[in-house]
């Protein structure tokens, strides 16, 4: 019998036997079960086989991509969101998802029908795509690193393992001896050519192992098998087997083969494009008349009916007996079918935990905005012919009505429609589950949700967030800022009592502002600490800010330092922004502008604007950036970034580029041009420019009464 172990305040669950509760094992290391003696929550704890990091180089690369990795917030991603080290050991946490990986699903039940595999499929792209975005590569995409959460007939598709995805952002400090952790990493069935000769990847590779998972599902095994050499020279020199997809749509065929090219020229180039090849394949097959809708011409039809042949009476007798008992059995047995389709209830899943150390209780309901409305379907009249339906009919039904306004864009009735699905169905929750799905894809997309079609979803968006839909209480808080500062902090209160790492970190930074709230700098800090837990990047800045100025907590600069320093590995830009100011001006650490140079070039280049005033500042005033001592050229690079940034509408940026027409800090003295930005600058919030133009008299339109 094994003895508990524990990793920081993670402990190892065990089975019954006593045996330690292991979820998966590999070349890399062992994932276990385990519970967060924090947040109370269960929690998936992979521990990294330590020879496999043995050198200070790959620990360090390892370090650096599992917090970018961290950073990753997506409904299909089981979210990594703590890492540490125990003696030689390296372990993250993650998301504990309850359910059942496609390869045990496969196992059991065998290949599956293509539509949902192809809805898996995309569930899938769409988590690549937002790895993308934070230029991840996941290396390892196989049916054992997707889980399922049933959610009726459908499923909800979490990628997991992401905290050893591998990051494609190459740093202008690598080189050739970082840019690896050592070799292959992944799974030779389901690994791309370009992986298995150790080249360098990106996320082609990733939709080549999702085009090989793909086959899996829809074939029941992988399309190479054979020894681990065998495989990997197939993979690298083999055409696939199509022809053992013969019997599947040849859209099916094409996409399959399309994505498992050897050449990553020749697949799809982004998740994007594969997103919409996916959602053109579903949508012809499910455009396609079924077998039994098919008008094919018959032998039969064009045969007459053969004449009636004379029986003897004793064998009519006989006949008419068989086929009474005959039509008696199937007669039961649809019965009993039918009573097993009718009471069959789906798995469950689970709701979004909440938070038991929260700094504050969960809202109380008469704190959440209210909504008055009316149930969107009326009660079936005894005799109608949906009366006869079964539960789980009526449920594909409003499912199949809510997916056509979703298809046709009609987001407050798609929203109202899944909203009405989990009332009248709640033991499944697919409502809540197709919520989730389809507000984070709205989220996602640019221009879908926005100030002036806010009010025709605010109504919908309420009735979905009193169903604990954790991303409509997320964008009510956001778009009631300014609306109702109140109603939008209890949204989000009540977002971050259900785990919600951004919305905590929101509930800090309304404590800190006294927005919607009284102002209190200690809930303020206690918030953004547990967000910076929960794995909440930017809040370990935030809280640092704290550290610096002692808000909430007792002034600390090594403190803030060491929290900044994690979140700027991360790449957190504002992180990056704050310790370069602590370098440039020697809080917490020895003055460096080298230092403050590098970091405010870093998180200029991530289009943090500030910085791109800071480091025109730092061209200004040190002679120890690349300009060296050619103040004239330093003179002019200022002036050009301030102007860059005053044009993208940064306050600070444009209370610079004012300051500069002022002294004609290298551009003409301009006093017009200088109170121009000056009073553009106050109306966009910069305190010393909205001093300047009270001083100067300058008439702000934030400030005139009607």
């Amino acid at each position: 019998m094994a003895e508990k172990i524990a990793f920081d305040h993670y402990e190892v669950l065990t089975r019954d036997d006593g045996s330690l509760f292991e979820l998966g094992r590999g070349a890399m290391g062992i994932t276990y079960k385990a519970f967060d003696t924090n947040l109370r929550v269960n929690v998936a704890l992979k521990v990294i086989n330590a020879k496999f990091l043995e050198s200070e180089i790959a620990q360090q690369r390892f370090l650096r991509e599992a917090r970018a990795a961290a950073q990753l917030r997506h409904p299909n991603v089981a979210s990594v969101f703590h890492l540490g080290t125990s003696s030689e050991a390296f372990f993250y946490a993650m998301e504990f998802v309850d359910g059942e990986t496609v390869e045990s699903f496969i196992k059991r039940q065998g290949p599956i029908d293509p539509v949902i595999a192809l809805r898996i499929t995309l569930q899938v792209a769409r988590a690549l795509a937002a790895a993308e975005k934070h230029h991840l590569v996941h290396r390892d995409i196989k049916p054992a690193n997707l889980m399922l959460v049933r959610e009726d007939d459908d499923f909800l598709v979490k990628v997991i393992d992401f905290g050893l995805a591998k990051s494609i952002k190459h740093e202008g400090n690598d080189d050739l001896a970082t840019l690896s952790m050592g070799g292959f990493v992944g799974t030779a069935h389901f690994a791309s050519p370009e992986q298995l000769e150790e080249k360098e990847i990106d996320v082609r590779s990733d939709i080549y192992s999702l085009g090989v998972t793909l086959w899996y599902m829809l074939v029941g095994e992988a399309p190479f098998g054979g020894s681990l050499a065998q495989v990997m020279s197939q993979h690298l020199h083999k055409p696939p087997p199509l022809e053992k997809l013969q019997n599947l749509p040849a859209s099916v065929r094409a996409l399959v083969g399309n994505m498992i090219e050897k050449d990553p020229a020749r697949r799809p180039q982004t998740p994007a494009t594969l997103r919409v090849l996916l959602e053109k394949c579903i949508a012809e097959i499910q455009a396609a008349p079924k077998r039994d809708e098919q008008n094919f011409p018959t032998v039969v039809e064009a045969t007459p009916p053969p004449l009636p042949v004379k029986m003897p009476p004793a064998a009519v007798h006989k006949t008419s007996r068989a086929i009474i008992w005959t039509l008696a059995v199937v007669v039961l047995a649809g019965a009993g079918l039918l009573i097993f389709l009718t009471t069959r209830k789906p798995e469950k899943i689970l709701p979004p935990p909440q938070a038991s150390t929260s700094p504050l209780p969960s809202p109380a309901a008469s704190t959440t905005p209210a909504i008055s409305q009316a149930r969107a379907t009326s009660p079936v009249p005894p005799g109608s012919p949906a009366a006869s339906l079964s539960g789980q009919e009526l449920s594909r039904a409003s499912l199949a009505a809510a997916e056509k306004y979703e298809a046709a864009q009609d987001w407050p009735r798609s929203i109202m429609a899944y909203v009405q699905l989990q009332k009248d169905f709640p033991e499944s929750e697919v409502g809540r589950v197709r919520l989730e799905l389809l507000l984070s894809k709205l989220q996602s997309e640019k221009g879908a949700l926005r100030e002036d079609n806010f009010e025709q979803l605010r109504a919908p968006l309420t009735a979905a967030a009193k169903l604990n839909v954790v991303s409509a209480m997320e964008i009510l808080g956001d778009f009631l800022r300014k609306r109702d500062p109140k109603a939008s902090f209890d949204w989000l209160c009540a977002a971050a009592a259900r785990g919600h790492a951004h919305a905590m970190s929101e509930v800090g930074l309304r404590y800190s502002n006294g927005a919607g709230v009284e102002r209190d700098f200690v809930k303020a800090a206690q918030w953004f600490a547990q967000a910076r837990e929960a794995g909440e990047g930017s809040a370990g800045t935030l809280l640092a800010e704290c550290y610096l100025l002692g808000k909430g907590v007792t002034k600390n600069e090594a403190k803030a330092i060491d929290l900044l320093q994690d979140a700027a590995t991360a790449k957190d830009a504002r992180a990056m922004d704050q310790l370069g100011t602590c370098f440039h001006k020697g809080i917490g650490v020895a003055r460096d502008d080298h230092q403050a140079f590098r970091l405010y070039s870093a998180a200029a280049k991530l289009n943090f604007l500030d910085s791109v005033g800071n480091l025109g500042v730092l061209y200004l005033t040190s002679d120890q950036t690349d300009l060296g001592r050619n103040e004239a050229l330093r003179t002019q690079k200022a002036v050009d970034l301030f102007r860059e940034g005053a044009k993208q509408n940064n306050a600070f940026c444009m209370f610079l580029y004012a300051r500069c027409f002022e002294a004609g800090t290298g551009v003409d003295t301009n006093p017009t041009e200088a109170s121009d930005w000056y009073r553009r600058a106050a109306e966009a919030g910069n305190r010393p420019a909205l001093d300047w133009c009270r001083q100067h008299n300058v008439n702000l339109e934030s400030e005139q009464t009607p």
